[in-house]
């Protein structure tokens, strides 16, 4: 995978051989061969004790700028959008001299960060528009930090004991560094709602870097500093006292603002354009931006609604800009396997036919791209709150019902963690949010856990092919629409007038969800049945697979045997397996699979091959993903 990564501990007497085994260490992320490996710092500076080494591995156009000074080695991976290319080296010095200008003495608290300072470098987040990870080292005492953009938009773990600080962009570098202790409960919360909470990962100790965090690295005596610099807190939305076409009005002037400083980055941005709204959005933010924009969908009959590539079709011939479809078809073995190696069960294995898409758009734009998708426009512009009256006592409960890929039960019985244990765990958790409401909180977790550990994964796939970035996850966008009042969100009534102010063209297309436009009456019935329904699950649930035939949201896709007899070869041929999940009641589960949600059997099969992968490196032997490499998941 792309992306930092860096090792601090090796001892004083390091040679050469272990300096370059950092180098070979780096190798093992090379899952492309356009991929590459540097070592951009390995030395000790005034420490006597340990080695800090830092690297990355890319592809030529991959955003990473390394740069030096008297004082300092920076490397940023990603891009500031409102800082310009010749202002870059000075921006990051000011903040290299704010974050170590105390570096030499602490407070009485052993902090060498004072309030004032933390404070300044907030401020500074949060005004500044990016999606970045950045290194900054002291080249005299050998100290680091490293922080990533306030919304954590590229996924990065850790992992400290008292011999070493390891940190990677990808997972598995410390899956393969440290002892492979598996955490039940971070599995447990993986199977039942695809993702796991906080910092939590599928290995005891090996942890995720938080949103709007500051990690400070220091030696003699090794010591890791995890400062939480800005946490988001969605209570009491700002502008309630605007007007819903006020409030859509400023956000569509700072949608065009976002499209404009992401454009023109590499040399062709090409948006993944689909029938929803979020991706016509930011067609028409880039067309009102006057910047110039391709455009691709993916055609399939088992995985894309034909309406969907239809509407596609229609909107890029609205906008006249270059548009083509591309045929994807099931995964094969290979897919799979490249899925685990390089986001580890961070995402789900379901997405895996989304990599003949990006092989594809490789090969006819190269990798001096950006592809530019919708992502966070579900997030940004719906009502998040509850869809209906729910006590603060019983939020994590509703939490697990709304969330849940599996039955809680179920991943009781498979994990061996108690359905008390991970409900407690739900609840701990829910308690160190900021909010004090209802509301607040449940969009905490929608935000935090769900887009933050689970679908910034998925957009992270993207990367290993060419950038990948959206602008409503714009922080001057985001924010301003985070503080919209649920009451304009509610029925895509903001969202209708945000389109409205961006596009009425945009607006005036067929939106593949109701098969009408956003701005049209069976648009508005449409939305308010589903806003009754969704507070009767059960009656949702029953006339589900009518709403989905009659909006041609059907496809074809289905649970196939290869994929049931390559899970059982997991269950039945990993020695370690039966240290982690309860084999036999894997085997029930597969027994009834044909009553089970695709997505729920796909999510047991992510785990299994992880461990499978691990397991087979430890072994090395060939895991049972790369032994059916040509079979087809259907």
């Amino acid at each position: 995978m792309v992306g930092l990564t860096g090792r601090i501990g090796s001892p004083v007497e390091a040679s050469r051989s272990e300096a370059a085994s950092f180098e070979a260490s780096l190798e093992g992320l090379l899952h492309t061969d356009r991929l590459s490996s540097s070592v951009i710092y390995d030395g000790r500076g005034n420490a006597e004790s340990h080695r800090f080494q830092v690297g990355y591995t890319a592809y030529p156009s991959y955003p990473i700028e390394r740069f030096e000074t008297e004082e300092y080695l920076f490397c940023l991976e990603g891009i500031l959008y409102d800082v310009p290319d010749a202002s870059l080296a000075d921006e990051l010095q000011s903040i290299a001299s704010l974050l170590f200008e105390t570096g030499q003495r602490t407070d009485d608290k052993g902090n060498s960060t004072t309030d004032a300072q933390l404070e300044e470098f907030r401020e500074w987040l949060l005004d500044v528009d990016g999606t970045f990870l950045c290194a900054i080292l002291e080249k005299e005492t050998g100290e680091l930090v490293l922080f990533n953009d306030v919304l954590g938009r590229l996924p990065t773990y850790y992992y400290a004991d008292s011999d070493r600080v390891l940190f990677s962009r990808e997972l598995r570098y410390l899956l393969e560094s440290v002892p492979p202790e598996f955490d039940r409960l971070g599995a447990a919360q993986c199977l039942l709602f695809g993702y796991s909470l906080g910092t939590r990962t599928l290995i005891d100790g090996v942890e995720r870097l938080r949103p709007g965090t500051l990690v400070r690295i220091r030696a003699d005596p090794l010591d890791l500093e995890i400062i939480d610099v800005h946490t988001f807190s969605f209570d009491d939305p700002k502008h309630t006292t605007r007007t819903r076409s006020q409030n859509a009005r400023e956000l569509a002037t700072r949608f065009v603002s976002a499209c404009d400083r992401r454009a023109g980055s590499f040399e062709t941005d090409l948006i993944s354009l689909s029938g929803g709204l979020d991706s016509r959005s930011v067609l028409a933010g880039y067309h009102a931006a006057g910047r110039q924009i391709k455009a691709a969908t993916m055609e399939s009959a088992e995985y894309v609604p034909i309406s969907d590539v239809e509407l596609a079709e229609e909107l890029a011939d609205a906008f006249d800009v270059e548009w083509q479809s591309y045929d994807v078809g099931h995964p094969s073995g290979a897919d799979l396997d490249t899925l685990i190696k390089t986001k580890n069960g961070q995402i789900g294995l379901m997405t895996s036919f989304v990599l003949t898409f990006l092989r594809q758009l490789e090969a006819d734009h190269g990798h001096s791209m950006a592809y530019i998708t919708g992502d966070g426009g579900d997030k940004a512009l719906p009502d998040l709150t509850p869809s209906r009256s729910v006590e603060r006592g019983d939020l994590p409960d509703y939490i697990i019902a709304e969330n849940s890929i599996l039955d809680i039960d179920q991943v009781a019985r498979i994990t061996g963690v108690s359905t008390a244990a991970i409900r407690q765990s739900v609840r701990e958790h829910v308690r160190t949010y900021p909010e004090t409401t209802v509301d607040g909180t449940y969009i905490h977790f929608l935000l935090y856990e769900r887009a933050a550990n689970f679908l910034f994964e998925g957009e992270d796939r993207n990367r290993l092919f060419f950038w990948s970035e959206t602008p409503f996850y714009s922080l001057p966008f985001f924010r301003y629409a985070m503080n919209c009042p649920p009451e304009q969100k509610t029925r895509y009534k903001l969202y209708r007038s945000f389109l409205q102010s961006l596009s009425p063209t945009a607006a005036n297309c067929t939106h593949a969800l109701y098969g009408a436009p956003v701005n049209s009456y069976r648009h508005a019935a449409g939305a308010l049945a589903d806003d009754i329904l969704s507070r009767y699950p059960s009656v949702l649930e029953t006339l589900k697979p009518i709403i989905k035939s009659v909006n041609d949201l059907d496809t074809e896709a289905t649970l196939d045997p290869a994929t049931l007899e390559c899970i059982r070869d997991q269950v039945d041929r990993i020695d370690t397996l039966e240290a982690r999940f309860d084999t036999d009641e894997l085997h029930q589960f597969l027994d009834t699979a044909d009553d089970r949600e695709k997505y729920a059997v796909y999510r047991i099969f992510a785990l299994t091959s992880v461990i499978d992968d691990l397991t087979s490196t430890e072994q090395n032997r060939p895991s049972i993903l790369e032994r059916r490499s040509d079979t087809i998941f259907a």
